[in-house]
């Protein structure tokens, strides 16, 4: 099983509502950092330096563009909804023998027309 994308919110340490000049110093303050030409860190730390700052700069790619970034706060709004209502319990049924209801199982209807003649002889 893979893992879920990282938040590219958390990644640049802003909130969704982050204009485009706070993203834009997020980005600035923290790829200095972890540019391979200005970053301090030893040899052991590159690899892990390199994933984090390919992580920061798709971060940067979704936010800033206006389409990508609707279309991720959309889909983590659905992705929200969807988990809160799979762990909301279902209402019980109250009264007595509730726990011992049966469930009403419904077969497929039949219909036929009524007789050529136009008359009908059950209820309607």
């Amino acid at each position: 099983m893979t893992a879920p994308p990282p938040d590219p919110y958390a990644i640049l340490g802003v909130t969704v509502e982050a204009s485009d000049d706070d993203l834009d110093h997020a980005f600035r303050g923290l790829v200095r950092g972890l540019h391979p030409d200005t970053r301090t860190s030893g040899s052991d730390d590159a690899d892990d330096a390199d994933r984090r700052l390919q992580d920061l700069l798709n971060a940067y790619a979704t936010l800033r563009d206006p389409i990508r970034r609707a279309a991720y706060d959309r889909a983590q709004a659905a992705a929200l909804s969807a988990s809160s209502a799979a762990r909301s319990p279902r209402p019980r049924r109250s009264g007595a023998g509730a726990s011992d209801a049966v469930p009403i199982r419904v077969g497929p209807v039949h219909w036929e027309p009524p007789p050529p003649g136009g008359k009908h002889d059950g209820p309607r």
